[in-house]
């Protein structure tokens, strides 16, 4: 095992801080190999430097290991080729020779190809689906296992793993894979990496990694204080439209109680639509009775009366999550869709007001004078109000959100409008070397304001920013603690509209930051 001056070096040219912790982390998994670890660190604190480090101690150690980093997140192509980036920095290229690059995903290859590439590779980036589509694969048609001599598998982002149901938590599906492929692959450990602070979710992670995997937590490793305000917009009209839309949900959310179980809370049916009920009722291949989390479905008549409730109760919440979350164009262009129109007719009405509503904005160019915008969502007016306060003070202000159409139409006020200066925009769809290019940007003094979507905003360490705002509470609170930590030490604004759904969620952040931060404020 390399000495902690040996390791050292491997850092350098990397803005980290806090380095002890990602060797002290290193030399901890080594010394507990070949168990499983779960490395719960704070968001932003080096978890895939660390995993790095791990890959180049046992290589010295075996020269013939091989290395697996996955992910399963929407953004787990990203993942994989940042940590496949930050590899070459480390000069890992050199150390471990062939790398699997994610960027091509194997696109244009053959089988017998593929094969090959997997089999060359010291490390393989990919995001899991790829990884066990492609292991089956070549299994069943190559008679080659691509998981032989395999010494570590990474998974980032580990709460991943879960995926949500009603009842609590299920194993996601291409991971279910890998834990059956991995006893017949020599049961090989896995450092599962997760930055999140719901103790149950950790708990649960741990029950799948298996007996005597070594949970590393370090909940206080944040080094900087993060202060959150909570921002309470009023707008009655939007008050108005999402307390219809609740109404609305009475009748589905009715039927799928009478059904399955009367006991069961609105808020548990919300969550079965998006745990994959309809899609099992959806499933023709699927047999009676049919499993819907805990419950069965024991004949078609049941079956079709849960499929018009789950169908009419998704295109609801839906609709709830565009008018609180994206733009009122792209909300009311959903609800107006030839086959929502019916569903939608009382709030079609209401949302007249929202079309009427004008928005004035301040230009940066001109302070005297403001900019008249209508369809903006009531959050972007309190942002762009809240940048421009900052700005002038010469701060640095990260945007979150995770809508396309906010995030762009944004950009465009800030931008295009309002002259505001040294605006970027990061989405999943910005190539990965402009992504590089702005992020230097951001570290000097080019950039001063970025907007990321959560796929544009994944795996970055944020700390030049010292304002941060959500437009949004994400529905996976892990995520918004990620976003916190990847910023951390900076003034955190949470942008919620008052009387509205968005309030529920907001208790769930609360708990969770309070439990580390005890200066939460409130204004």
């Amino acid at each position: 095992m390399d000495s902690p001056v040996e390791l050292e070096k491997h850092l350098g040219g990397l803005t980290i801080e806090k380095r002890e912790y990602q060797l002290a982390a290193t030399h901890e998994i080594i010394s507990k190999l070949p168990n499983s670890s779960l490395l719960n660190y704070p968001y932003g604190t080096g978890k895939t430097i660390i995993a790095l480090l791990v890959y180049l101690s046992l290589k010295k150690t075996n020269p013939q290991a091989k290395f697996v980093f996955t992910s399963a997140r929407e953004a787990a192509a990203l993942r994989c080729r940042q940590a496949l980036e930050m590899a070459k920095q480390f000069g890992f290229v050199d150390q471990l020779g062939y790398l699997f690059d994610p960027r091509s995903g194997g696109k244009g290859l053959s089988l017998p190809q593929k094969k090959k590439m997997y089999l060359a590779s010291d490390i393989i980036f990919s995001p899991i689906t790829t990884l066990m589509n492609d292991r089956f694969e070549i299994k069943s048609r190559l008679q080659t296992d691509i998981f032989k001599s395999i010494q570590l598998c990474v998974i980032d982002e580990a709460t991943d793993l879960l995926a949500r149901s009603m009842t609590g938590f299920r194993l996601s599906k291409y991971f279910e894979e890998l834990f059956t492929v991995r006893p017949k692959a020599g049961n090989f450990p896995i450092l599962a990496m997760t930055g999140t602070r719901d103790q149950y979710r950790a708990q649960n992670i741990l029950k799948i990694l298996g007996e005597g995997t070594h949970l590393m937590q370090r909940p206080d490793l944040s080094p900087y204080e993060t202060i959150t305000q909570i921002r309470e917009i009023i707008r009655e009209d939007y008050k108005q439209i999402d307390q219809l839309i609740s109404n609305l949900l009475t009748k589905p959310v009715g039927t799928i109680q009478e059904i399955l179980d009367p006991q069961l809370s609105r808020l548990e049916v919300i969550k079965m639509s998006y745990g994959g009920a309809l899609d099992r009722l959806k499933d023709s291949q699927a047999s009676y009775p049919i499993r819907i989390g805990k419950y069965q479905v024991k004949d078609n008549d049941s079956r079709e009366q849960l499929l018009t409730a789950f169908s009419l109760l998704f295109k609801l919440t839906h609709a709830r999550l565009l008018l609180l979350d994206s733009t009122p164009g792209e909300f009311l262009r959903y609800i107006k869709l030839d086959e929502n129109q019916e569903h939608f007719q009382s709030v079609i009405e209401a949302s007249s007001f929202i079309i009427s509503h004008r928005s004035e904005l301040p230009r940066f160019d001109k302070p005297e004078e403001t900019t008249t915008r209508g369809l903006i969502n009531p959050k972007v007016d309190t942002a762009i109000d809240l940048i421009h306060e900052h700005l002038i003070r010469g701060a640095k202000v990260i945007l979150f959100t995770r809508y396309l159409a906010l995030g762009e139409q944004t950009n465009m006020l800030l931008t295009k409008a309002l002259k505001f200066p040294g605006v970027k925009y990061l989405s999943g769809k910005t190539p990965e070397d402009t992504r590089r290019i702005i992020l230097e940007q951001f570290q000097q003094e080019d950039v001063n304001v970025l907007i990321f979507t959560p796929v544009g905003g994944r795996g970055l360490n944020l700390g030049e920013a010292d304002v941060v705002i959500h437009l949004d509470i994400t529905s996976n609170i892990d995520d918004m603690i990620q976003r916190r930590e990847r910023a951390r030490g900076c003034l955190e604004y949470v942008l919620v509209i008052k009387g509205t759904s968005e309030e529920v969620k907001l208790k769930d952040y609360a708990k969770l930051i309070d439990s580390s931060n005890n200066n939460s404020a409130k204004t």
